[in-house]
């Protein structure tokens, strides 16, 4: 988990080069016995619960582990629509500012409580807790902040939103919409050591080593038990990308990613590989206000940097299969627009012309703080912003606490960012009211596009998404180089070809079923 993401409370499945892996837990459970034909071993190339069993902690990325233990209100389904969950049905006002929900009565948490009104209600409420990165774009600031949450009685709730939401169950789907059980949420420090959900799953504890190998047992009485394939769920974690290949290979896993793209041809020659997109690399104008750097303060100089990147050298040299992007949203997303990428294509000549005029013909040089060393990446569009005098200085913090302060002290950033199935909620939550915007930024037209994508569904959502997409890229909020994919390795005589939850780039985990 990024330690920049937990403390700023953003609902972004994004490995920052500015983050670090933080303190891991173990879990709680009862014990059984554990054969081939029952049991699913996935294999991932990152700890699944480095703070503990808090699934609020993490943002949408980690579903693929915390999906098993925790019902959500609402859940992204295969071909990206969120379908009720724990809720039964819903419905909005006239407005769109007001959403009642009315909840299933067979739910049972691992502490033996039942759901009812008054514990989703206790769940919301923890909106405020700037810690929980789930709740980034619902929280108090959101574009899609919840002002309050009402249990009318046992089984209803009421849900009032700052602005009009015509597709409230974006909002509360998958981590987002997770319910924790009563006792987890009268001590949240509980659940650092033991779940309290009300998912088909319980952690094994005799069986599960923290970082290590993460076993979950099915629960015969789980209200959706017959949803699930197998009676065990073990998770490893293989930090090393040939070590996760070649377990994916040998059969040691039967699901194994994040894979990286050059053991890709490798494990698809012996088993299969499935992809999505969505994952888009590059760099989040921290600063566009020049609090930091007076050079970001002009838009002409954030469209420089965006057009003197050459994406397609880059994937051609460095990404062969990824494809170069000159906007935020992914290909498959709504609101994509290709002419962004025309309109914006490498032009070193245009982009000293902008420099020019912004008064910085002469160049200027600013400071990026990373975790680690550089990246390939960052090196490369390093020496392509050289060439129209723009020296980035890369350095490399010695503390978690210098990698968190560079997004209020310094202009830029970089990492990959999975912007899902629900653009306009990532838009709301990081990138607008988020930490990419630390310095509060305004925009008129990213605030009436995003407004109206909140507000709106169908041809009209996506009328807004395009131009919410265009404002963005208009101004330089966000500096891409290319969008990447996910690949997930499977074992082909053990399990059936897993799906995405749509452009997510997590699995549905309760489609993992036996090979025909």
């Amino acid at each position: 988990m990024n330690r920049f993401t937990t403390r700023t409370g953003v609902a972004v499945t994004a490995a920052l080069a500015l983050g670090s892996l933080a303190a891991c837990s173990g879990g709680s459970g009862g014990s059984s016995s554990q054969s081939a034909s029952d049991t699913v071993t996935i294999a991932l190339n990152a700890d699944a619960a480095p703070n503990g069993y808090d699934a609020l902690l993490y943002s949408q990325g980690q579903y693929t582990f915390f999906g098993a233990l925790y019902d959500a209100l609402f859940v992204t389904d295969k071909d990206g629509k969120a379908q009720p969950d724990l809720v039964s049905d819903f419905s909005n006002s006239a407005d769109n500012l007001t959403t009642t929900l009315h909840l299933k009565s067979d739910i049972t948490f691992t502490d033996g409580k039942k759901l009812d009104s008054s514990v989703v209600k206790a769940n919301l409420d923890r909106r405020s807790d700037s810690d929980l990165v789930a709740y980034g774009s619902i929280a108090p600031g959101g574009a899609s902040e919840i002002t309050d949450v009402a249990a009318p009685d046992a089984q209803t709730v009421v849900i009032t939103w700052k602005s009009a939401q015509a597709t409230p169950e974006n909002n509360l789907a998958d981590t987002a919409g997770i319910i924790v059980g009563p006792d987890g949420i009268a001590n949240p420090d509980s659940l650092q050591t033991t779940p309290d959900g009300s998912g088909a799953y319980e952690i094994n504890d005799g069986k599960t080593t923290k970082a290590s190998t993460y076993t979950l047992d099915k629960q015969s009485d789980a209200h959706d038990a017959d949803q699930w394939s197998y009676d065990h769920i073990v998770f490893k974690v293989i930090l090393d990308a040939q070590s996760l290949a070649n377990a994916v290979i040998s059969g040691q896993a039967d699901v194994g990613g994040t894979l990286d793209p050059s053991v890709i041809d490798q494990v698809n020659s012996r088993q299969a590989t499935v992809k999505v997109g969505g994952t888009i690399v590059g760099f989040p104008v921290f600063d566009k206000t020049g609090a930091t750097n007076p050079a970001f303060g002009d838009p002409n100089v954030r469209l420089a940097l965006l057009y003197a990147i050459d994406d397609e050298t880059i994937v051609k040299t460095l990404h062969q299969g990824s494809q170069g992007t000159k906007q935020l949203f992914p290909a498959d997303a709504q609101g994509f627009d290709a002419t962004l990428n025309d309109t914006y294509a490498y032009d070193q000549a245009k982009a000293k012309q902008l420099l020019a005029d912004a008064g910085y013909a002469n160049g200027f040089s600013f400071d990026i703080t990373i975790g680690g060393q550089p990246t390939e990446d960052m090196l490369a569009v390093q020496k392509q912003w050289s060439e129209i005098g723009v020296t980035m200085n890369i350095v490399t913090a010695t503390s978690t606490d210098q990698i968190f302060a560079a997004a209020a002290t310094q202009p830029l950033g970089f990492g990959p960012f999975s912007i899902g199935s629900n653009p306009a909620g990532f838009v709301a939550g990081v990138v607008y009211g988020g930490f990419m915007n630390l310095q509060k930024a305004t925009n008129p037209d990213i605030e009436q596009s995003l407004g109206a994508a909140l507000g709106a569904t169908g041809d009209a959502q996506n009328q807004a998404l395009t131009a919410l997409n265009a404002a963005i890229t208009n101004d330089g909020w966000y500096l891409p180089i290319y969008e990447d994919y996910t690949y997930f390795g499977y074992n082909t005589s053990k399990v059936a070809e897993p799906a995405f939850a749509g452009t997510n780039n997590f699995l549905v985990l309760s489609s993992i079923t036996p090979a025909s």
